[in-house]
């Protein structure tokens, strides 16, 4: 027996889900949908309403709205159920999901403030290893930031990324400094939208420097994230390392359709 769908009208009609994102309109849409089961207007284990009513509300296309489930339900914040619907995950579930979000935004849903102290921002040349990565040539020039990340105005990492920009694209530290987030700013200035990230994730004792920089002793473990992030085109835009004080919490979701 198919479950009742929720009237349209649960979800406030928006004609620009987010007015001023460059984002595609589908992310837009996903992102207004999430906010709505984060505030309670969609509540947990509670059935979406169907394509049609989503397309009329948002004023979309059903294609849109198909899109933006589909998003949703990759970042486990959606799930379905053959024959009966789409249904918003419980609270838990969707705390538990991972996906790409700036570090900004991520200590942001966890209830803290985030914040930054650039270290460097420099042209640096590709070594083998990140070029392989990135898909480019050795010795082509690369953004290198390496900046300290705080959370409630404590050091929590350190981040070291190497971005592969568009040809004649530029980044300042003003820029960053007042965007506060990476991630936002290359939407914002170059319409870049990070979408998927593949990542590695590892430990090793800090070095002389490294505890220097993150407050803690010589030899103190270290929990170490690789990323490897790609736009929206599948182009690898970014290859960060991450390094995070033993106090940091990494939180992850594995389901059955994970490889391994």
């Amino acid at each position: 027996m198919r479950t009742k769908r929720q009237s349209s009208d649960t979800i406030p009609p928006n004609q620009n889900p987010v007015e001023k994102s460059s984002a595609p309109l589908y992310r837009q849409l996903a992102e207004t949908l999430q906010l709505h089961m984060e505030t309670g207007k969609i509540a947990p284990n509670e059935p979406l309403p169907a394509e049609r009513d989503l397309a009329i509300s948002f004023k979309v296309s059903r294609d849109t709205v198909r899109k933006a489930i589909r998003l949703l339900e990759e970042r486990g914040v959606l799930y379905s159920d053959h024959g009966r619907g789409t249904f918003a995950a419980p609270a838990a579930v969707r705390q538990m999901s991972r996906f790409l979000d700036s570090f900004s935004e991520d200590t942001l849903k966890r209830g803290g403030s985030p914040g930054q102290k650039i270290l460097s921002m420099e042209n640096v040349a590709a070594n083998m290893a990140i070029a392989s990565l990135l898909h480019v040539e050795a010795h082509v020039p690369l953004l290198r930031i390496r900046r300290l990340r705080l959370m409630d105005d404590a050091i929590v990492g350190l981040q070291d990324s190497y971005l592969h920009l568009p040809q004649g694209a530029r980044l300042e530290r003003k820029e960053l400094e007042r965007a506060g987030s990476l991630y936002r700013l290359l939407i914002d200035k170059f319409s870049i939208e990070p979408s998927e990230s593949l990542e590695s994730v590892g430990a090793i004792a800090a070095s002389a420097d490294d505890a220097l920089l993150l407050g803690v002793g010589p030899g103190t473990p270290l929990l170490v994230c690789e990323r490897v992030m790609l736009s929206d085109r599948r182009e690898p835009i970014e290859y960060c390392e991450m390094k995070y004080v033993p106090s940091y919490r990494y939180k992850t979701r594995i389901n059955k359709w994970s490889n391994g």
